[in-house]
């Protein structure tokens, strides 16, 4: 097998552009970096593993393609009728994945995601068998980083468990140019599990240097975060509901009702961001996909049924879902258009000042998930407790409880999770694996149905995979 993972040298090199300033560059092969400097103290590994933080804000992962971007343009929120002719984005929320330029856009995800999990090998590697201070919980990050990015591939580039001896990715645990062999799903979610069950263990058994703030940097709620997550997509129920509780039982809370107004606009969740990624930056990009001056052939505009999807015809003084009210602006480009603002904070665009206490950036976990997985984990067992999670979320929303005749068989309760996590993730890139990971169709513009196939929900890897 081939795989197409970059070359030593350069990925070395792309490395030293990080570590701009740090005194890590080997004299006698310019343009390299010397590893036995990087990894000889604390702070090389730390700037090491900023490194790899800056990978994951680039636009073709969590900056942009793998939260607001096109993940959630392959979910089917938004639309764009700038031309009159197929565009890369129009041919994006039809599923083209095989048109040149949407295919682009799929290789460049899987290429940075792979980079990323290369410079996380760097540091395993090097950082092996020596005893720093805060090694450890550097190697715990380490461990959970490179988990998380394997499994957001596997999401997007594999069958779900439901096919566990079908052929997946990658699993690349080595810093090395050499081709990695292509692992099952099974096997890929094991190493995933097993690479966070290790970091869980370090981050729960050893001292931990405070990192601040704490939200920006992978720590021990975020990992048995993830832990619920890739439970819940590998079928183990009761270890996803006992991982969530612990999230829940930590120290995050839900906002109430009318705070949802300012819960977002770029910011961290406050008390229910378990993990973001600090990016001040991001707003600009935010601007240019949701916001711009005018419409454009590559903004994304809020589809035209999204009332319908928040049910708003039912809303009343004491049931008004506070999320409509927080996420979306009535606006003009030439004809009124909804655009997404959840993400874009207007007043920080005119002043350039950022709200005092807050960090700008992208949300990646945040406690709603942690309900939701609870929710769903113990509908078979315990159809009450599932309803009494999922109500935590709801009600916190504005809206009056559901009750269990809104979920009184497993395909209803799949429709209501699925429901409550669109209103909720809306610009979070969690709505089309959930989608996928409970086989459910999407519904296209114009009334086109995008029923649940390999075809609509495995992405093609790059074309020289596999040979």
């Amino acid at each position: 097998m081939k795989q197409r993972l970059l070359s030593n040298i350069f990925l070395i090199t792309m490395a030293a552009i990080y570590l701009m300033g740090c005194n890590f560059v080997d004299i006698d092969t310019p343009g390299l970096v010397d590893s036995r400097k990087m990894f000889a103290d604390e702070q090389g590994v730390d700037d090491a593993l900023t490194g790899v933080y800056a990978t994951l804000k680039k636009n073709e992962l969590y900056g942009e393609h793998l939260s607001y971007g096109f993940i959630d343009e392959i979910a089917q929120l938004y639309y764009n009728d700038y031309q009159a002719t197929p565009t890369p984005l129009t041919k994006t929320y039809d599923l083209q994945y095989l048109d040149k330029d949407v295919r682009g856009k799929i290789d460049r995800i899987w290429q940075t995601a792979y980079f990323g999990i290369y410079a996380i090998n760097n540091i395993l590697q090097h950082t092996d068998g020596k005893n720093l201070a805060a090694l450890q919980q550097y190697r715990a990050e380490a461990l959970a980083l490179r988990a998380m990015l394997h499994f957001d591939i596997l999401r997007l580039f594999a069958p779900t468990i439901a096919h566990p001896d079908a052929p997946a990715i990658p699993y690349v645990t080595s810093a090395s140019h050499l081709p990695s062999p292509r692992l099952t799903v099974a096997k890929c979610y094991r190493q995933i599990i097993a690479d966070l069950e290790a970091a869980n263990q370090i981050l729960s058994t050893t001292s931990q240097k405070k990192r601040t703030p704490t939200e920006v940097y992978i720590n021990g709620y975020t990992v048995k975060a993830l832990l619920a997550r890739v439970k819940l997509w590998g079928g183990e129920k009761e270890d996803a509901a006992k991982y969530a509780r612990m999230v829940i039982d930590g120290p995050y809370q839900l906002v109430k009702e009318e705070q949802v107004l300012q819960l977002f606009m770029g910011y961290g969740a406050t008390s229910e961001c378990i993990w973001l990624l600090n990016s001040p930056k991001a707003y600009i990009d935010i601007r240019r996909v949701f916001y711009p001056a005018r419409s454009t052939a590559t903004c994304n505009m809020v589809r035209n049924n999204y009332k319908q999807l928040f049910n708003t015809s039912a809303f009343t003084p004491i049931n008004n879902d506070y999320r409509f009210q927080a996420y979306f602006t009535q606006t003009n480009w030439g004809r009124p258009i909804v655009a997404f603002t959840k993400l874009y904070d207007k007043n920080y665009d005119e002043t350039q000042q950022w709200q005092d206490g807050r960090i700008p950036g992208i949300n990646l976990i945040r406690l709603p998930e942690m309900y939701y997985i609870l929710a769903e984990s113990v509908y078979d067992t315990d159809p009450e407790a599932a309803l009494e999670a999922l109500n935590k979320v709801v009600t916190a929303r504005g809206l009056l409880p559901l009750s269990l005749k809104d979920m009184h068989t497993l395909e209803r309760f799949h429709q209501v999770i699925a429901d409550e996590i669109r209103k909720e993730y809306w610009g979070e890139g969690q709505i089309f694996f959930t989608y996928k990971r409970l086989n459910l169709p999407m519904e296209g513009l114009n009334g086109k149905i995008f029923k649940a196939s390999d075809e609509v929900y495995i992405l093609p890897q790059p074309e020289d995979e596999g040979k």
